[in-house]
């Protein structure tokens, strides 16, 4: 999902493009210099902080938030080594967490001070109430600051952290951020390389590849100026040969890819590496055990594979005394339960043993009391109330993934009781088909038959391939037994659907075609239903679901129902029509360039999808695209039976 930002006419690719030429301040960062604060507003003090210093913040609350008692001021720290995107809170990834208590004043803000934590480079917050049921996300931006030499510039790392963070969400943002942190530090080669990343996901194909022919002339520069300097890090070694061959430039690549070669490594690493290579020749399992035994009290704790190669050395010799050495030693070593888990299935005497192993990992022995307001795994943006939507949801996944563990050991009746618990929450064709097939395999076509009559009610389940599953358990698509199977899972499914039904009325609004033409969503809409998509071409989800829009509006219009895309972010014109081409967007686009659309229909992230009844009022709200068809079977139901 990716949080929307104010409307800027620098977004198109073209002036994008002219930053590869243009001064820095093409693509700073704009700053106010006014005293005051409006409703929303939130300022730090020092704007332009250095690590470790004391910030103080001054926020103006929103109508929705004024009058609290305090205000939460609730954020992520990201330092040199985190990676892209915001998963949270798992795996040592994003944590979320309340940063300060906004008091307030006698003028009506709040304020809060901080000291910034420690190896901070970036942070990023929202404001919210003690519950988190009302928040203010700076219209889905977040709050921002980076940390600053002394003489006032960004860092390099708090740029290609800004850069992490908005990945995924506004790739423009991310791509814009990159972009200064190599003009500021043209030195730090690993943000070339990162630069073309980000370029091609901001501009396109066509956008980046127009910008090559600058990219080969500057690595030119670089292998000139680099090539023959001795005292290199491995960082700049590594940076230049992905930039090269980003650029496809293999002579480059190859030319540091065998500098780094030359590089003292660990030889405990080296030589597990070629023990297991011998051993993959020879499949002398005794020689290659005997080897990593003798090298194991001079390698533990030396960050090798030593461990786990020779766990798969002994899992192939059918040694269960050797296979639970080396799997002890293996989880000490720090790999993770699930990857020696995995490795076990392969050893029927130790199917236990991965099964806890796995067990262990995805559910904790004793869940504590997790007060959700302050859990770091909320995502910023998100409610209280939708994160624990989020939380059921993700339960039901993950007993998703461990019903497919225990069918990979062979647990097949443990499969399939777990995977029934998943299916009283998701009810997913898909996991239903799965579980349907494992019955099969035990012989139980009475209670697959259900499995598959549910699957055979879900709305996007073709005629032809409801009929086949019917057959599949020895039944005819038309006699009452399978027709009641399969009703009875269409009034669950649809049922299920209609408790996220809404009814509210947006404001008017009007968005523009390709030629200018400026249209109401009303007009647009006609009476009919339609399916409202939000989008835009810097968005990397919506870019990925652009072939499940083309397919729905193929199956929904021949039933009057309409598929219209409203893009965010673009602006009509030769580019956007190249675009719209090879991505093979085949339904209409109309762009919000007044933003009127995303204001009435409350549009703060995209991809965004709202189902519209004949009279124009939203019943579905920030759905999710593979599940309209279902919500549009349970609005038809809904209007049938209130007729």
């Amino acid at each position: 999902m990716r949080m929307l930002r104010p409307r800027s006419r620098s977004g198109s690719a073209r002036l994008l493009l002219a930053c590869l030429t243009v001064a820095l301040a093409a693509c700073s960062f704009p700053s106010s210099e006014d005293s005051g604060l409006a409703p929303g507003e939130l300022r730090f003090t020092p704007e332009a902080p250095a690590p470790r210093a004391r910030v103080t913040v001054r926020y103006a609350p929103p109508a929705a938030l004024a009058g609290e008692a305090e205000l939460v001021l609730r954020g992520h720290y990201r330092t040199t080594r985190d990676e892209m995107y915001n998963r949270t809170y798992y795996n040592n990834e994003i944590r979320n967490e309340r940063i300060a208590i906004l008091k307030p004043t006698s003028r009506g803000t709040f304020t809060a001070s901080f000291v910034l934590a420690d190896s901070a480079v970036y942070a990023a917050f929202v404001v919210e109430d003690l519950a988190g049921e009302r928040l203010d996300a700076n219209g889905g931006r977040l709050f921002e600051f980076l940390m600053h030499t002394t003489d006032g510039r960004p860092l390099f790392h708090a740029l290609m952290q800004r850069a992490n963070d908005f990945a995924g969400r506004n790739w423009i943002t991310a791509y814009e951020s990159i972009r200064r942190a190599v003009d500021l530090y043209p030195d730090s080669l690993d943000g070339w390389f990162r630069l073309r990343f980000f370029e091609d996901q901001a501009l396109g194909a066509t956008g980046s590849d127009s910008a090559a022919g600058w990219h080969r002339e500057n690595l030119a520069r670089i292998q000139a100026g680099y090539a023959e300097r001795d005292s290199l890090s491995w960082e700049t070694m590594w940076g230049i040969q992905n930039y090269a061959e980003s650029l496809g430039d293999s002579s480059v690549a190859r030319f540091w890819a065998e500098r780094i070669d030359a590089l003292p490594s660990n030889p405990y690493q080296k030589s597990a590496v070629d023990t297991y290579m011998r051993w993959w020749e020879d499949r002398d399992s005794e020689v290659a055990l005997r080897a990593y035994e003798e090298s194991w009290p001079e390698a533990r704790g030396q960050g090798t594979q030593i461990a786990e190669l020779a766990l798969l050395v002994a899992i192939d010799s059918g040694d269960v005394a050797t296979v639970d050495s080396w799997t002890e030693r293996t989880l000490r070593e720090g790999r993770s339960p699930r990857f020696v888990a995995d490795r076990l299935t392969r050893v029927p005497e130790r199917g236990d043993r991965a099964v806890e192993l796995v067990r262990e990992s995805l559910f904790p022995s004793e869940p504590e009391p997790v007060d959700l307001a302050a859990h770091p795994g909320r995502p910023l943006g998100r409610t209280v109330s939708e994160y624990a939507r989020l939380l059921v949801e993700a339960q039901a996944t993950t007993l998703v993934t461990y019903s497919q563990f225990l069918e990979r050991a062979g647990r097949l009746e443990a499969a399939i009781d777990t995977l029934e618990d998943a299916g009283a929450t998701l009810l997913s064709s898909g996991l239903y088909r799965r579980l349907g097939d494992m019955r099969m395999i035990l012989g139980d076509s009475g209670r697959a038959a259900s499995d598959y009559a549910f699957v055979a009610a879900d709305p996007r389940t073709a005629g032809a391939g409801a009929d086949s599953l019917a057959t599949l358990v020895g039944l005819d698509p038309e006699e009452s037994r399978w027709r009641s199977l399969v009703q009875t899972s269409r009034t669950r499914l649809l049922g299920h659907a209609s408790t996220d039904t809404v009814r509210w009325t947006p404001q008017p609004s009007r968005v523009s075609d390709a030629d200018g033409t400026r249209w109401s969503v009303e007009e647009l809409v006609a009476g009919r239903p339609a399916v409202l998509v939000f989008w835009a071409r810097s968005c990397g989800g919506c870019i990925v679901e652009i072939p499940e829009v083309a397919r729905l509006r193929k199956r929904l219009e021949p039933e009057g129902i309409l598929v219209i895309s409203i893009t965010v972010d673009d602006l009509p014109g030769p580019g956007m029509d190249e675009f719209i081409e090879a991505r093979g967007v085949t339904y209409p686009v109309y762009y919000d360039l007044e933003r009127e659309a995303s204001n009435a229909f409350g549009v703060s992230a995209i991809p965004a999808h709202f189902v519209l009844d004949s009279e124009g009022n939203v019943r579905f709200a920030y759905t999710e695209i593979n599940q309209v068809p279902i919500q549009l079977a349970a609005l038809r139901q809904a209007e049938g039976a209130s007729r």
